[in-house]
């Protein structure tokens, strides 16, 4: 049996597998830069108890303090560990180890291109990079949410939805800029941006109507009472994911660049939340294609668990060889 490990910002899933095929999942807490150290808390949630593994594949979006005291460590459970990002886990879930560009956009964005070369874009972290993510998205949220708040533009439906989930905006900052999931809990935000962006009458996963937050889950991305009035698109938002979607377009569209010039086709494929939004989705796939006529959309075929559970099955070397970490005793 191998273990497969899928490691975001928002949540951390675990997939015990045989043969490629994941048999059980486990979902748990996500990994903030904040927490301390990486490894420890990769180890925390991984626990013990799993028996003699033939192989552990994590990828991840936290960046590890020391790779190899995580490697070290699990080989006491395992004959081999393979440590590489999620972009890579993506790929290989999507294409099933084939070519393609995968765009994965959660609470980061990051794409990977493998073809006549191998070609990742962005990830770069919410500092200065991961543009068109669920945190970049909901960092300008509530930029415009504060405009309003303290007078620099018109008050507006994202002032009154920051102020419905985040509660009083004055005292924010102390609550957030301390907290350790800061990066995960502004990310969430973005469900509200796209929400006013597009059709009102939709509801966005994470979200309810708009409104009031339901007692105690404040934050939470739950919410009722609809408040305002969400008879049109806020401009505003619709601001924010317009060009979002094309943020998204232009890291796949650099991607594809590991593809001949003459390809006839260039095989696209996207995981996480984010574009399960359908406005968003709209314009990304508009915009790919103004950017990227050959790009030809397909679902994927596994996400990046499955990905996982596929190069933990693999014994020789991969077109991945390079950005994965291996150790074995």
């Amino acid at each position: 049996m191998d273990l497969a490990i899928d490691g975001g910002q928002t949540g951390l899933r675990i997939g015990l597998a045989e043969s490629g095929r994941i048999r059980e999942i486990r979902e748990l807490p996500g990994l903030s830069y904040a927490e301390g150290s990486p490894v420890e808390a990769v180890l925390e949630r991984i626990g013990t108890g799993w028996g003699p593994l033939g192989t552990v594949c994590l990828g991840l979006t936290t960046i590890l303090d020391d790779p190899g005291k995580l490697a070290g460590r699990l080989l006491s459970m395992a004959r081999r560990v393979l440590i590489t990002t999620d972009v890579v886990t993506s790929h290989a879930g999507a294409f099933a180890g084939g070519e393609g560009v995968v765009l994965a956009a959660g609470t980061g964005a990051i794409a990977l291109g493998v073809g006549d070369g191998v070609r990742q874009v962005d990830g770069w972290g919410y500092l200065y990079g991961d543009a068109g993510s669920g945190f970049w998205i909901g960092r300008r949220g509530l930029d415009a949410a504060f405009r309003g708040f303290d007078g620099r533009a018109e008050p507006g439906p994202l002032t009154e939805r920051a102020q419905a989930v985040f509660g009083d905006l004055a005292g924010l900052p102390e609550r957030l800029y301390l907290a350790p999931d800061a990066v995960a809990r502004i990310a969430r935000f973005a469900v509200h941006v796209l929400e006013l962006a597009g059709d009102p009458g939709r509801v966005v996963e994470g979200a309810g109507d708009s409104g009031r937050v339901v007692e105690g889950a404040r934050d939470s991305g739950r919410v009722v009472e609809p408040v305002g009035d969400r008879s049109r698109p806020d401009p505003t938002a619709r601001a924010i994911a317009e060009e979002a979607a094309r943020e998204l377009a232009g890291t796949v569209a650099a991607a594809a660049r590991c593809f001949a010039k003459e390809a006839a086709a260039v095989p696209v494929a996207w995981t996480g939340r984010l574009l399960r939004d359908p406005g968003l989705r709209a314009g990304f796939e508009a915009e790919l294609a103004r950017l990227l006529p050959q790009a030809t959309l397909r679902p994927p075929a596994g996400d990046s668990l499955a990905g996982a559970a596929l190069l933990a099955a693999s014994t020789g070397p991969s077109r991945y060889q390079s950005m994965i970490r291996t150790a074995e005793r």
